[in-house]
């Protein structure tokens, strides 16, 4: 893959904004390969992608199982720290940073956990756009050109730096 596709650019930095305080989304399959785009209001924090796993079968399931997209998004919207690494690289970049006495005295009385903290962050204050891809193979060439900052104009991802 040479260039990323003008499509993937358009639906990552101009296509419709999703709040995480919006969750669920319906606009998002149930089951598909994707990339997605993780903004802090007009700061392009993190690109991540989904679908590794996902075989041809699962595109015929009549479950309600989600998987790919709507499951890695999901995943993200708990805000747990448990596996998930964006959601350690916010708590790491964005929300030690604002963290007072007074939460750490809340986490101290069993009041508050730390991923509810996270949590309660990325709803508030992240959203998310999404494009949707047919191979996790081409997925994976194009969220590697975007994290080295090929989309000029938005740069490379904040928080995708941290892991390399």
């Amino acid at each position: 893959m040479s260039e990323i596709p003008q499509q993937v650019i358009d639906d990552l930095v101009n296509g419709e904004m999703y709040l995480f305080s919006d969750w669920p989304n319906d606009d998002l399959p149930d089951i598909a390969i994707g990339i997605y785009a993780i903004w802090k209001g007009d700061d392009f924090a993190y690109v991540g992608i989904a679908g590794r796993s996902l075989q041809s079968a699962d595109y015929q399931m009549k479950s309600n199982k989600k998987k790919g997209l709507k499951q890695r998004l999901g995943t993200h919207w708990k805000g747990g720290l448990g596996g998930d690494q964006f959601c350690v690289y916010v708590f790491e970049r964005f929300l030690c940073d604002i963290l007072t006495t007074e939460d750490l005295k809340q986490m101290v009385n069993k009041e508050v956990t730390l991923a509810e903290l996270n949590r309660d962050y990325i709803r508030n204050n992240l959203s998310y756009r999404f494009t949707i891809l047919d191979s996790y193979k081409d997925a994976l060439a194009i969220e590697t050109r975007i994290k080295k900052g090929e989309i000029e104009h938005i740069g490379k991802p904040y928080l995708n730096e941290l892991s390399g």
